[in-house]
C-alpha cells in the first residue's frame, strides 16, 4: 500500500452514463466526472474507453491531484458478464486506469455494496436491462441473466416493460385483448394520432428513433390509476425477476439464513408503483424467509468507492461510509 497522500477511486460505468468519484481515506469526495455510456456490448470497446477515460480524467483534474495519487481503483462495469467480457474490459481499462490496484466487477455487484455493509446477499438490478449477483460468506460469486442478449431468457428490464405495454395497448384497442390506459397515454407520450402511426417511423424515407425505455413510467402510472393491464405487466415482470433471484439464492443460501437482497436501477429506484416490487418480493419470501429487502436510495457508484476501501484499507466502517454519503452530496449539490 503506497504511503498518504493516496485516493479511490469508485467507477459506476452503465449502458447510458458512466460516473466516476475520487476520495480521500477518511471518505471525502474530491473529485467527479461523468461521461457517457460506458458499456462495449453497447458502443464497442474503442467508444466504451472512450467515456471511462474522460470520466477518469475529469474527476482527476477536478481534483486536482496527480494520477499516480490514486492507490486502488474499484471499477463496476455494466457488460462484466462472462469471463471473456471481463478479459475485454481489462483491456479496455489498462490504458486509462490511474489506480496502483485495479478491481473489476459488474455494476450489480457495487449496488449491493452500495447498501449494505460487507456485500454478502443479493444485488438485484432493473433499469436499462436486468441481473442478479450473489455473494456469500465463503466468497462464493454467482450471476444469473443479464447477458444483454434478448434471446437468452432475461426479462424485467426498463425496456421490457415499456415493449409489453406498446404490444398490450395495441391488442386492446384492436380487439386482440382488454382496453387498457396505457393506448392514450403512449399516442399522446409519442404525439401521435394512433399507435399504428408508429409503422411509418420504420421507412427509410422518414426514420425515426423509438427509445421504448423511454415510455415504461407510462405503465408505472397507469398501475397508479388502476389499470389491470398496467398491473399485469408490472406484476409479471416482478415473478420473473424473482426466477433469478431465487436460482442465485438456492445456490449460495439455505432458506433460513437470513439474506440482504439490494434493488437497483431506475426501474426500481424511481418506479412510482409497488406492484413489481411486491411480486417480486412475495415470490422470494415463499422460499427464503428471512430476507431483507432494500431498494438503494443512493448511487450505486458509492458501493464502488467502499469497495475500493475494502480492498485497500480494509472494510469500510461506518464512520468512513456516512462520510462518504454526506461528502458526496454535498459534492454533488454544489455543482
Amino acid at each position: 500500500m503506497r504511503s498518504r497522500p493516496s485516493y479511490l477511486l469508485g467507477m459506476d460505468a452503465g449502458g447510458t452514463k458512466t460516473i466516476c468519484v475520487l476520495a480521500d481515506h477518511r471518505g471525502n469526495v474530491v473529485g467527479l466526472g461523468r461521461s457517457g455510456c460506458g458499456n462495449y456490448q453497447a458502443t464497442g470497446r474503442v467508444a466504451a474507453g472512450r467515456e471511462i477515460g474522460r470520466a477518469i480524467q475529469f474527476a482527476i483534474r477536478q481534483a486536482g491531484i496527480r494520477p499516480a495519487d490514486v492507490a486502488a481503483g474499484f471499477y463496476g462495469i455494466s457488460g462484466a458478464d462472462r469471463e471473456e467480457d471481463f478479459v475485454a474490459i481489462r483491456k479496455i481499462l489498462e490504458p486509462v486506469n490511474p489506480a496502483a490496484e485495479m478491481f473489476l466487477e459488474n455494476d450489480t455487484m457495487i449496488a449491493l455494496r452500495a447498501g449494505t455493509v460487507d456485500g454478502v446477499g443479493l444485488g438485484l438490478i432493473s433499469g436499462t436491462g436486468t441481473n442478479a449477483i450473489g455473494f456469500n460468506r465463503q466468497g462464493e460469486r454467482l450471476q444469473v441473466g443479464g447477458w444483454g442478449s434478448p434471446y437468452l431468457g432475461d426479462f424485467g428490464s426498463a425496456p421490457d416493460i415499456a415493449a409489453t405495454a406498446f404490444r398490450l395497448a395495441q391488442r386492446g384497442q384492436d380487439g386482440r385483448g382488454q382496453p387498457t390506459l396505457l393506448y392514450d397515454k403512449l399516442i399522446r407520450a409519442l404525439g401521435v394520432e394512433k399507435l399504428l402511426d408508429i409503422c411509418q417511423w420504420d421507412h427509410a424515407d422518414t426514420r425515426r428513433h423509438l427509445d421504448v425505455a423511454a415510455y415504461a413510467p407510462l405503465v408505472f402510472e397507469a398501475a397508479h390509476e388502476g389499470d389491470e393491464v398496467a398491473n399485469q405487466i408490472l406484476e409479471f415482470a416482478g415473478k420473473e425477476v424473482s426466477l433469478a433471484a431465487k436460482a442465485v439464492l438456492r445456490a449460495l443460501f439455505q432458506p433460513a439464513d437470513p439474506i440482504a437482497v439490494v434493488l437497483g436501477g431506475s426501474v426500481f429506484q424511481r418506479g412510482s408503483h409497488p406492484g413489481m416490487v411486491n411480486a417480486l418480493e412475495h415470490e422470494i419470501r415463499r422460499e427464503f424467509r428471512n430476507v431483507k429487502f432494500t431498494v438503494l436510495d443512493r448511487d450505486p457508484v458509492i458501493g464502488a468507492v467502499l469497495a475500493a476501501t475494502d480492498k485497500c484499507l480494509g472494510q469500510a466502517k461506518g464512520d468512513f461510509e456516512m462520510n462518504l454519503v454526506r461528502s458526496y452530496q454535498e459534492f454533488i449539490a454544489s455543482k
